[in-house]
C-alpha cells in the first residue's frame, strides 16, 4: 500500500509544482506548440481546419470549445489552448486512476481473508485489472469484491490466479 500512497503524493505534488514548471519550460513548450502547429497545418495558410486535425481524435472533441472566435478554424492560440486542454484532461484523468488504485490497495490491505501483497492493482478510466496469486478461490472472488466496492470504480477484471 504505501508504494501506491507514495505515487499518488508524487503525483499530486508534481501536480503542484506543474505551473512553476511550465515557467521554467516555456520556451521549449512553446517551440514544441509551434513546431506542432506548423506540422499540422498542412495548407499552410495559418489556421487549422477539421479536416487537418483528422488524426487527433482529442482536439476535433473539443475543437468547437476551442475555435473561441467561432471561424470554423484553430489560430495558434486557439490550438496551444486546446492542447492545454487535453494535456490537462489526461493528467486529472491519469491522476483520479492512480487514487482509485491507492484505494483498492488500501482496501485489500484491510481485509484480513486477503493476502493483498500478492495483488497487483493496475487501472485505466477507472477500470481495474486485479493480477498475482490467491491461496483460493475465496480469495479470488472476495477481492474481485472489494475492488468492485471502492469508488470510482467502473468495472473489475479479476486475472488472480490460484497458488498450487
Amino acid at each position: 500500500m504505501s508504494r501506491n500512497i507514495y505515487m499518488t503524493a508524487s503525483v499530486l505534488a508534481c501536480l503542484a509544482c506543474n505551473p512553476a514548471f511550465a515557467e521554467d519550460q516555456s520556451e521549449e513548450v512553446n517551440a514544441n506548440i509551434v513546431a506542432a502547429f506548423e506540422r499540422y497545418d498542412t495548407n499552410h495558410d495559418g489556421y487549422l481546419s477539421k479536416q487537418e486535425l483528422k488524426g487527433r481524435k482529442d482536439l476535433l472533441r473539443i475543437f468547437g470549445e476551442a475555435d473561441t472566435d467561432h471561424d470554423g478554424t484553430l489560430d495558434l492560440n486557439e490550438y496551444a489552448a486546446a492542447e492545454m486542454t487535453v494535456h490537462r484532461a489526461k493528467m486529472v484523468r491519469s491522476m483520479e486512476d492512480e487514487l482509485i488504485t491507492a484505494r483498492v490497495k488500501a482496501a485489500l490491505l484491510e481485509d484480513p481473508e486477503v493476502k493483498s501483497l500478492d495483488v497487483n492493482v493496475e487501472t485505466y478510466r477507472g477500470h481495474v485489472l486485479l493480477s498475482g496469486f490467491a491461496d483460493d478461490e475465496s480469495q479470488v472472488k472476495k477481492a474481485g469484491r472489494i475492488a468492485s466496492g471502492v469508488r470510482g470504480v467502473v468495472s473489475v477484471k479479476n486475472a488472480l490466479i490460484i497458488k498450487i
